[in-house]
């Protein structure tokens, strides 16, 4: 199940990279992800994306947030560009593939 069908946990937003995934219980009743689960977008077409470029400073949270007003949607830029370390910072210059704001709905509903 989601956490965000578990009444005890906290709320969180519905395009959370935490609601990816389905929360299980051990056998201590404490609960938790399975974040080995591999999550899969198909391949978009080409103008679904804007290309941006890293400036200095830019982390993944503050490009999310330059790019769709919110800094939780930081793994959508990830996985759109196929990095698998969100610890490796942006480098100044590099290229990105951004999903446009209009298609990230459709994206994260499909996922949810």
């Amino acid at each position: 199940m989601k956490q965000t069908q578990i009444t005890e946990l906290a709320r969180l937003l519905p395009a959370s990279y935490e609601n990816i995934f389905n929360v299980y219980k051990d056998t201590n009743n404490m609960y938790f992800y399975n974040l080995l689960q591999t999550v899969s977008i198909p391949e978009l077409p080409s103008s679904y994306y804007m290309v941006y470029s890293v400036k200095p400073k830019d982390t993944w949270p503050l490009i999310s947030y330059k790019a769709y007003g919110t800094t939780i949607l930081w793994w959508l830029i990830l996985h759109a560009n196929n990095i698998i370390n969100p610890l490796v910072q942006p480098q100044r210059g590099m290229t990105l593939r951004v999903l446009t704001s209009e298609y990230v709905g459709l994206i994260v509903g499909a996922i949810n």
